[in-house]
């Protein structure tokens, strides 16, 4: 199991002790921790392996086949006839890899994609969390972090960019300690950039750890310089994937659209449950350095005060909140427990991983078994929507709208979920439209629409039907999918 560690007894922050009297000291309970790691696996493959229903992964699965047929994205866009920005497939690694193994297993392999990356964000969080906390402090910390980041925990490439982030925190939490440069940080980040959008928030991360080790005045000028060299480093590596320089400005282009017109990226609703568990794993660290009266270093209190902001920002951004909570929780958390944190040993690491091998093992059947069909679709709707013309305009809901690019490929959505390509006018055209808010007649008109997949009994489906004339053509999932006469 990952370490049963040891770190001397005392003030933080604690050093890994390796001389006799640490390594007698008390340490964690082998069995216990054991126990925890193995429900803490088993916990993330029942998480993993339900059947695929984020409305993300069509979209994805969509990109992934085109760029493997050697398509490429520009002006006039492939699929939509009112983008006025060219698309830029950020995501473009896991749509490949994505594809292809929807192309060797259906979705069960997409399920099974989902679960390895639950485990790898579990086993990312467990090395970012050990370097101050026992094992058996670790995982229920851990599981708790998988709380908070819930809502990222799905089929999207998001899930890889967690992963990553989860380890580029523990880097730097590493960094904070030793100051010692994490150069690997660098070749890492460019294949983050590969995966996600999210690599940006691992050069923020060094930047704000970087500043507070400033404030704390524990660097010279040549080990700060070193020390910035790697994010800046970063920066370089990410303009220097195959989409080249423009993918340093892509974080700003789709944060420009979403932050006005996508509810995840709206600010945080103070009844969110994973943002209150997120918050309450920061509130604990606080409540622990106020108790203890422990002048915590700087450069933690600015990594907390990045998580809670990060908490609060957007919905999208809370597992963010949360994996940078996980280590200073974890540190807390082995400070009350008084117990020493006995260095990983080789074993313990072998024993984790056949453990994470075991469970990517025992989700492949039980993905086969649950994850067949997915939910949340029409796919009874298939014939009818195959029936359409090719090229013909579709008003499609905003969720709906990848899937409608995957089962017919033909048809041309009014919208989809790359909303950045869209100019900001046609998108409050498009959202009040599905209100059936005042000029949805002509921007039907104007859009050329010929079919409509919305939501049963949704306004704009009741508008269609009983004010401009629109039949029914098919039901299921939830959906309507209708017919101009």
């Amino acid at each position: 199991m990952p370490a049963d560690v040891s770190l001397g007894p005392s003030t933080p922050p604690a050093r890994i002790g390796t001389d006799a009297t640490s390594a007698e000291a008390p340490g964690d309970r082998p069995r216990l921790a054991a126990a925890l790691a193995m429900v803490a696996v088993s916990v993330s493959v029942i998480l993993g392996v339900r059947p695929v229903s984020d409305p993300s992964p069509w979209l994805h699965l969509k990109v992934g086949a085109f760029l493997l047929d050697g398509g490429r994205f520009g002006l006039p866009d492939p699929w939509a006839p009112f983008a006025t920005r060219s698309y830029l497939p950020t995501e473009w690694l896991p749509a490949i890899v994505g594809q292809l193994t929807y192309q060797a297993f259906g979705l069960p392999g997409i399920a099974w994609l989902r679960c390895a990356g639950i485990l790898g964000l579990l086993s990312a969080l467990m090395w970012a969390t050990r370097r101050t906390a026992n094992t058996s402090t670790c995982v229920p910390v851990c599981l708790v972090a998988l709380v908070g980041c819930y809502d990222g925990l799905t089929e999207r490439p998001q899930l890889v960019g967690l992963v990553f982030l989860a380890v580029a925190v523990g880097a730097w939490w590493r960094t904070g300690f030793d100051l010692r440069p994490r150069w690997w940080l660098v070749p890492l980040t460019w294949f983050w950039a590969c995966t996600h959008g999210l690599w940006i928030l691992g050069v923020g991360v060094g930047l704000i750890c970087i500043a507070g080790l400033l404030l704390d005045r524990r660097l010279t000028r040549p080990a700060a310089s070193r020390l910035l060299a790697v994010p800046l480093l970063s920066l370089v590596a990410a303009g220097l994937t195959p989409l080249g320089p423009g993918l340093l400005l892509s974080p700003l282009t789709v944060g420009r659209n979403a932050s006005e017109f996508v509810g995840e990226w709206q600010s945080t609703s103070v009844h969110d449950p994973f943002a209150i568990v997120t918050l309450a794993m920061l509130g604990l660290v606080i409540l622990s350095w106020v108790r203890l009266r422990w002048p915590a270093p700087w450069w933690q209190v600015s990594l907390l005060l990045t998580g809670v902001a990060a908490t609060l920002a957007a919905t999208r951004t809370i597992p963010v909140g949360a994996l940078i909570a996980a280590p200073l929780l974890a540190q807390e958390v082995q400070r009350y427990r008084s117990r020493t944190v006995r260095r990983p040993t080789l074993r313990s690491c072998s024993a984790w991983a056949a453990l994470i091998l075991v469970a990517l093992v025992a989700a492949a059947p039980l993905a086969a078994a649950k994850a067949q069909s997915p939910v949340g679709v029409p796919e009874r709707l298939t014939p009818q929507l195959s029936s359409i013309p090719p090229g013909t305009v579709v008003l499609a809901d905003g969720n709906i709208s990848g899937w409608l690019f995957w089962a017919d490929p033909g048809v041309k959505p009014v919208l989809d979920p790359r909303i950045e390509i869209y100019p900001p006018e046609h998108l409050r055209a498009f959202v009040s439209a599905m209100a059936a808010g005042p000029g949805w007649e002509q921007f039907v008109s104007r859009t050329g629409t010929r079919y409509a997949l919305v939501l049963a009994g949704s306004a704009i489906a009741t508008a269609l039907a009983e004010r401009a004339g629109w039949s029914q053509i098919g039901k299921d999932a939830g959906y309507v999918l209708l017919r101009a006469p």
